[in-house]
C-alpha cells in the first residue's frame, strides 16, 4: 500500500497538537482535527474512552452501552472501544470468568451495532475451550461480527496465568464499506512487525485498542508515551491508527495492582502526527472526522 500524503486544516492551522499534549492533560481537553491521507470514503470515529472497573463484567457492558450510545448521537459510523473493555486486561480471575466469542458481551455488542447503525469494534477476554485469549472484534452496521484479532504479545510476566498468546500468522484485515482495515492489541505494536503486517494486507486503517497502565505519580509521563507510541505506530506502518485507551480503570491485582490509566487516546496519521486526543485521567468520547481521499 502507498503511504498517504496527509495535510491538516483546522483550528491547530496544521500543526501537530501533540506538542500541546502537557498543556491538555493539564486542563483535561479533547480535540480533534479534520486531516487528509490516501484514498479512501469518509469516515466519522469515536473512541470511547471508558474507565473499565477491574473485573466487573454488568458494569462495564453498562458503561460500554452508555458511550456506544452517546457516540451513536454524534454520528459516528465507527465506534471503538480500548482493550479487555469487559473485565479489564489485568483482571486476576481471567481464565475463570472469560467468555467465549460470541457470548453475552460480545451480543450486546452486536445488538447496539445494529440498534444505531454503526460499526463498533472493542477488546474483549476470550473463552475458548481450555485456552483464553486477550482479543478484539470488528461489528458492521447489521451486528455482525467480521474480524476477530487475538493479541500476541500478552507481557507474559505479568499476564502468563492470565490468558495466552494469539500468534502472528493469524493477523488479518477485512474489507468495510470503508476500506481495508486490520485489527492489533496494544503491546502487539511495540513490534513493528505487526501493523506493517496490516499495511502489507492492504489496510490503510489500523484499529488497535489499548490499555496503557503506570503508578500514579507517573501518569502523566505514561500519556505522552502513550501518544508518541501511537504516532510511532502510524508512521512506521504508513497506517492511519485508532488508538482507543482505558482511562483511570484501577487495576486491582497482580503485580502492578493500583496502577492507573492514563487515557489520552490518539489517532495518528500516516504522517506520524497526533490529529484527536482524549482527556487525560477521564472517561471520554472523541470524535475525529477523516473526510474522503480519492
Amino acid at each position: 500500500m502507498s503511504k498517504p500524503k496527509t495535510s491538516a486544516a483546522g483550528r491547530h492551522s496544521g500543526k501537530d497538537p501533540a506538542r500541546h499534549l502537557p498543556a491538555l492533560a493539564a486542563i483535561g481537553l479533547s480535540c480533534c482535527l479534520q486531516v487528509l491521507g490516501d484514498a479512501h470514503p469518509g469516515l466519522r470515529v469515536a473512541m470511547v474512552q471508558l474507565d473499565v472497573v477491574d473485573g466487573a463484567l454488568a458494569e462495564n457492558m453498562k458503561r460500554a452501552r452508555k458511550g456506544i450510545e452517546r457516540a451513536a448521537r454524534m454520528k459516528a459510523d465507527l465506534i471503538c472501544l480500548p482493550e479487555a473493555a469487559d473485565f479489564g486486561w489485568l483482571c486476576q480471575q481471567a481464565r475463570e470468568v472469560a467468555l467465549p466469542i460470541p457470548g453475552s458481551y460480545t451480543d450486546l455488542l452486536c445488538k447496539l451495532a445494529r440498534r444505531h447503525g454503526v460499526w463498533i469494534s472493542a477488546g474483549c477476554l476470550e473463552r475458548d475451550g481450555a485456552r483464553t485469549y486477550n482479543a478484539a472484534v470488528l461489528i458492521n452496521r447489521s451486528g455482525t461480527m467480521v474480524l476477530k484479532h487475538r493479541k500476541i504479545a500478552t507481557l507474559p510476566e505479568l499476564t502468563a496465568h492470565l490468558y495466552d498468546a494469539g500468534r502472528s500468522e493469524d493477523i488479518s484485515v477485512v474489507d468495510t464499506e470503508f476500506g481495508r482495515v486490520g485489527l492489533t492489541i496494544c503491546a502487539d505494536n511495540f513490534s513493528s512487525e505487526n501493523p506493517r503486517r496490516v499495511a502489507e494486507l492492504g489496510a490503510w486503517l489500523l484499529i488497535a485498542p489499548h490499555g496503557f497502565a503506570e503508578k500514579e505519580s507517573d501518569l502523566a509521563d505514561n500519556a505522552v508515551s502513550y501518544m508518541n507510541h501511537i504516532k510511532r505506530v502510524a508512521q512506521g506502518a504508513g497506517l492511519w491508527v485508532i488508538g482507543t485507551d482505558t482511562a483511570l480503570s484501577r487495576v486491582a491485582g497482580g503485580a502492578w495492582a493500583g496502577y492507573l490509566h492514563s487515557g489520552c487516546s490518539t489517532i495518528a496519521s500516516p504522517a506520524g502526527k497526533a490529529v484527536a486526543l482524549g482527556k487525560f485521567k477521564e472517561p471520554d468520547v472523541v470524535i475525529c472526522d477523516i473526510p474522503a481521499e480519492e
